[in-house]
């Protein structure tokens, strides 16, 4: 169990009395992988709560789930929990690394696995303005962004992916004889298990790693470690290695967090969950923009980013001008 599963249980137990019906069904699909039921329960168990326990029972029974019921003095402030977790995490992982040297030193030898059956390539969509999770049957995690669509083809020995366009996080499960290969156009990316982000976009592919190492491959190859990011474009990669990053990216909690962001990047992130098309005058396209949006609301967001920097937002037909006053 490694530290990243641990902190996506605690950021769960910590968000329990606050989830959404999209955030229900994405905790049930989470809690399918038995890695992180135990990291759930691990975290569950160092609150002692038992709603939080109840929950667990929930979600892993279900995928159309009422909220929990919470009793009163089950409930707790997000700084309460947070500093809680703080108080905690030492501990979980002093265990955490004892238990994976006892089980190094006097693990015996593991069975051959029985051999591993190719399935036919599965068609994965996410459509515009909508978020898809889907755990695949080797245990790997996806979350498709909205206006996303990728295959997945388990063979016996390799896992192959194609992404045929937008953003994915793949959380892979581990399997040192089945290399997970993404083809993205642009590159090709191969993990054995690791957490990362992939976004194909028309005339380029970003990679963002957040666990493990991943190895992507165009006219170079280079060797991506935890918080690196490669962008690549016409063959050539170019690797990032001051990324500041959260335990997750932004929009799988539904957000932009800008920081100098090029006004274009974020246009075109709120342009999957618009049903309208953006347009923007090409004076401003190069303007560095800094704020948190909500990719729920894009209309509304295109709104404040218009209000924060005196332009205005013209609608006509089915079309989101934002231009100068």
């Amino acid at each position: 169990m490694n530290e990243q599963r641990l902190e996506q249980a605690a950021d769960w137990v910590d968000r329990i009395n606050d989830l959404n019906d999209h955030d229900r069904e994405e905790l049930s699909l989470w809690l399918k992988c038995t890695e992180n039921k135990n990291a759930f329960e691990k975290i569950a168990n160092v609150f002692g709560d038992p709603a939080v326990k109840q929950a667990l029972h929930i979600y892993t029974k279900q995928y159309s789930l009422p909220t929990p019921i919470i009793t009163p003095n089950a409930k707790r402030s997000r700084t309460f929990s947070m500093l809680a977790l703080a108080a905690s995490f030492s501990a979980i992982a002093f265990a955490v690394y004892w238990l994976a040297i006892s089980q190094q030193t006097f693990t015996p030898t593991p069975i051959a696995k029985t051999a591993v059956k190719s399935s036919l390539p599965q068609l994965l969509e996410a459509h515009l303005g909508k978020r898809v999770s889907q755990l695949l049957d080797d245990g790997s995690y996806l979350h498709l962004n909205a206006d996303s669509a990728l295959t997945a083809h388990l063979l016996p020995h390799s896992r192959q992916i194609e992404l045929k366009k937008g953003q994915v996080f793949f959380d892979v499960a581990k399997d040192k004889t089945r290399p997970f290969i993404i083809n993205s156009g642009q590159a090709s990316i191969k993990v054995l298990g690791t957490s990362f982000d992939v976004e194909r976009n028309k005339d380029e592919v970003v990679v963002t790693v957040y666990e493990g190492k991943v190895e992507v491959s165009a006219l170079d190859k280079v060797i991506l470690t935890p918080s690196q990011q490669a962008v690549i474009k016409n063959g050539h990669i170019t690797v990032d290695y001051s990324q500041q990053l959260a335990q997750l990216p932004a929009w799988r909690m539904g957000w932009i967090d800008a920081e100098k962001e090029p006004l274009t990047s974020v246009i075109k992130q709120l342009q999957r969950y618009s049903p309208m098309v953006i347009k923007v005058d090409n004076t401003l396209n190069n303007t560095l923009i800094s704020g948190r949006f909500n990719l729920e609301t894009p209309q509304q967001s295109l709104m404040l980013i218009a209000s924060t920097y005196n332009w205005k937002v013209d609608k006509k037909n089915n079309v989101l001008h934002l231009t100068l006053p």
